[in-house]
């Protein structure tokens, strides 16, 4: 009877761990993400697809197509489709002209920031893969 009330006792709070994991997932990311550096930009060079290079302002092209027909016949299914693949062509050409860099940091800064990753992301999935029977 006095070991079920000791087990009762030491049983971790789980909400608090998920949160504390939260906290500390958010703080490591947010570390990370200060390092960060985002360019942006063609320099000159197009948008490359294997060894197919396409000039940037050519991707806007399937768009204008799909835009037309839509309006010459808006009964069409064709149209709509060529319109989102255009749309959708143009979003992955941003995403594709982006280049992200990690500057430089101390070694000390670099664990730092793993360790609060893992351990967040560890106490976040402790929590959610925990028997909840017991």
């Amino acid at each position: 009877m006095e070991k079920e009330e000791n087990n009762k006792r030491i049983k971790p709070n789980e909400t608090r761990e998920f949160v504390i994991g939260i906290l500390l997932l958010g703080l490591g990311l947010f570390m990370i993400a200060m390092r960060v550096r985002v360019h942006s930009g063609w320099y000159g060079l197009g948008f490359r697809f294997g060894n197919f290079s396409l000039p940037s302002g050519t991707v806007v092209i399937p768009l204008i197509i799909g835009v037309v027909w839509y309006f010459m016949n808006s009964k069409s299914i064709m149209p709509k489709i060529i319109i989102t693949l255009g749309s959708l062509f143009i979003v992955a050409s941003i995403i594709m002209s982006v280049s992200i860099t990690y500057t430089s940091a101390t070694l000390f800064e670099y664990i730092l920031t793993m360790l609060l990753s893992a351990t967040g992301l560890g106490l976040i999935l402790k929590t959610a893969f925990t028997d909840k029977k017991e």
